[in-house]
């Protein structure tokens, strides 16, 4: 059977009900959830909208950093990335894995990062002021942040809320999440989730384990929708 074959084959199966089903923790315990096709859709077309004010286009070369369990999260940016035009490396969060990181930087001409953590940063150790000193964007996540700042470098957030994903705009003033799908409400240092587009999960007022601050003022980039300051020591 040659490839061409298995390809056509594979594209006569019936799709499946589903994207696919991710899970977070609640109160310490495991949480499902489900996300259909057109969530997937809706999360990678507002992926392509963030990703597009941040300069990623044709040949852009972006570095993404994230588990295999993140895909909920973070497979809606990887499209965005080739949808864009652009192209991507994969580093993993384990920290003796950031050598890899390290080394798609400073070899692959790495534009922007997108999701470094705490634990690689660790990893990278004294190289990491000089691995990502020629990369113009980086999205760290909340545990990151101090050690990027210790090196020299400056970082905008990326972090998971639930089901949800906060990313900064180029202002940099806080996270925004899809105000088309969610709400986010403080009680507080707690922050919650409510789903507020047809998705195929819904929550409402959830705690969802991350602690932080929301600012609901109009940002400067022209997002609707609240912002969220979030914790060093809480973010995911």
């Amino acid at each position: 059977m040659t490839l061409r074959s298995t390809t056509l084959a594979a594209d006569s199966v019936p799709r499946a009900e589903l994207w696919g089903i991710g899970r977070d923790h609640v109160a310490g315990q495991p949480a499902d959830f489900q996300i259909s096709w057109d969530d997937w859709e809706r999360d990678t077309a507002w992926a392509e909208s963030m990703l597009a004010e941040h300069g990623v286009g044709s040949g852009t070369a972006v570095l993404i950093i994230g588990g295999m369990p993140e895909s909920p999260w973070f497979d809606p940016f990887e499209t965005a990335v080739l949808r864009r035009g652009g192209h991507y490396s994969l580093g993993e969060v384990f920290s003796f894995e950031a050598f890899r990181s390290g080394m798609y930087a400073t070899r692959l001409g790495v534009e922007v990062v997108f999701g470094i953590n705490r634990a690689v940063a660790d990893g990278l150790g004294g190289e990491l002021g000089p691995a990502l000193a020629g990369v113009r964007t980086i999205f760290a996540r909340p545990d990151a942040v101090p050690l990027l700042q210790a090196a020299g470098l400056t970082a905008l957030t990326v972090s998971r809320l639930g089901p949800g994903l906060a990313v900064s705009c180029p202002v940099g003033d806080g996270a925004h999440l899809n105000a088309a799908e969610w709400s986010v409400e403080a009680d507080g240092e707690q922050l919650m989730l409510t789903t507020v587009g047809p998705r195929a999960h819904q929550m409402t007022r959830q705690h969802v384990g991350v602690t932080g601050q929301v600012a609901v003022d109009p940002c400067a980039c022209g997002r609707p929708g609240a912002r969220v300051y979030l914790s060093p020591d809480r973010g995911v």
